[in-house]
């Protein structure tokens, strides 16, 4: 078999696919119909391939579900790496971070289908629950980093973490596929950021 998939990897003017093609591939099926849409052979034709490359970089179907979701985790972490709160500026950063967040949610839909099939795999299974969980404690946690930047009492930044992170995720729910809606992108930053920083809504 080793010899054929190499065979087959080497083919004249086929590019050779890698393992995130794969995944890349996987995440459109899963947008579109969740776990329950994801099928080896169902992938292996849209990508134009037999399943024998599936096999050279999975070793079954379940280590194609279980790579697929620690590269959501693994995105979900570089993501916030990059929007970590530098403390230089508070009330900006907390802007910055909206707007990014809101914005991109606006133009992704498909980042967003992605997350809520996650989110709804992991009702029934073990570790897709373990993963979600991390990115939620980590998510939460940049916001307390964020709201102690802002100066808020200890004792109110778990609350008020947890808070902006509801508000945001269901900000991006609302938004998502209304691309060039800046005014209401615009409006709904303004609402997070104000219960943030401790103010009543206009």
């Amino acid at each position: 078999m080793a010899v054929t998939l190499q065979k087959a990897r080497k083919t004249p003017g086929k590019p050779q696919l890698t393992r995130d093609d794969w995944l890349d591939a996987a995440a459109g099926e899963v947008a579109s119909g969740g776990f329950g849409n994801l099928r080896v052979l169902t992938l292996a034709k849209k990508i134009g391939v037999t399943r024998g490359s599936f096999y050279w970089h999975f070793r079954d179907h379940e280590d194609l579900v279980t790579r697929f979701l620690d590269r959501w985790r693994d995105r979900r972490f570089v993501e916030l790496d990059y929007m970590k709160p530098k403390g230089d500026d508070p009330e900006q950063e907390l802007h910055q971070i909206l707007q990014l967040l809101l914005t991109d949610a606006s133009r992704n839909v498909r980042r967003l289908q992605v997350e809520l099939a996650v989110r709804d795999f992991a009702r029934r299974n073990e570790y897709a629950a373990k993963l979600v969980a991390e990115v939620d404690r980590a998510r939460v946690e940049q916001n307390k980093l964020l709201f102690r930047n802002l100066g808020a009492e200890e004792e109110r930044v778990e609350d008020l973490a947890t808070l902006m992170y509801v508000a945001t995720v269901g900000s991006q729910v609302v938004l998502t596929g209304r691309q060039g809606n800046e005014d209401a992108i615009r409006r709904i930053e303004q609402l997070v950021a104000r219960v943030a920083l401790g103010q009543r809504p206009d």
